[in-house]
């Protein structure tokens, strides 16, 4: 049986401000408010509280705790990990996760596995390509440029964007681990090329999301993908752990 990964995406309206989430803002412990104070444009106050309240409300349900209780620590390059402290009695298996955001976005992924990545970038007509030379291998800038029209371009630029982000993530380096000191298989969809298994995905029109698991050879990968109702999540923040999914 394989190892499954849990994904989970979520879409906030632009309508969405910060003072509608002031109810929220306990879910966050005194550094994430210092971060989330730090932020000048609303619209990304928004998406660090959503992202710590996603995150917080689904390793609840799952550990059968308050959101409010979920604590972090962070590996020196800032990656996230459950702080299981005082979390003993409730874990009772390995549990892993990343998030990632871009353009109100939302996008994380659970699994037994502690090299898990992900990451969704909003897909922009006006693409850059000129960055590929800082990012691409030869292979990777040939096959974007072979496409036929710049939508096919737009398209295989991010989905190798992504899943180098994703495998950075994966590796908890971020951005130290130079992008051009590795490579990402070019087909789309579902992929397997040791140490990863790479899924890529577009939840809604205008975004690209790809995940990068590791993976040992012959391990087969299970992925499921979740839409969270962005009404059901801030609802379901401080209820019981056990009042049930949120989903939809």
């Amino acid at each position: 049986m394989g190892k499954r990964v849990e994904i989970y995406w979520l879409h906030v309206d632009e309508e969405v401000q910060p003072a509608e989430l002031k109810s929220c803002m306990e879910v966050l412990d005194q550094e994430e408010k210092a971060v989330y104070e730090s932020y000048r444009v609303d619209f990304k106050k928004v998406e660090f509280l959503v992202g710590r309240m996603l995150l917080k409300r689904i390793i609840g349900q799952k550990l059968g705790i308050f959101p409010k209780e979920v604590r972090f620590i962070k590996n020196e390059y800032g990656k996230l990990f459950l702080d299981s402290g005082n979390l003993a009695g409730s874990i009772k298996r390995p549990l892993f996760f990343n998030l990632s955001h871009s353009d109100r976005m939302l996008v994380c992924a659970f699994s037994e596995i502690e090299k898990t990545g992900i990451d969704v970038e909003a897909v922009k007509k006006d693409c850059c390509f000129e960055v590929m030379r800082s990012v691409f291998v030869p292979k990777e800038i040939a096959f974007v440029k072979q496409q036929g029209t710049p939508s096919m371009k737009r398209e295989a630029f991010y989905r190798l964007w992504t899943r180098k982000e994703a495998v950075m993530k994966a590796l908890g380096k971020g951005f130290s681990l130079q992008p051009l000191s590795f490579s990402v298989p070019l087909a789309g969809g579902r992929v397997e090329v040791q140490p990863f298994s790479y899924y890529t995905f577009a939840p809604l029109e205008g975004y690209m999301v790809s995940a990068a698991i590791e993976s040992e050879e012959g391990e087969e990968i299970l992925y499921e993908v979740q839409k969270v109702g962005f009404a059901g999540l801030k609802a379901s923040t401080w209820s019981h752990p056990s009042s049930g999914a949120f989903y939809g």
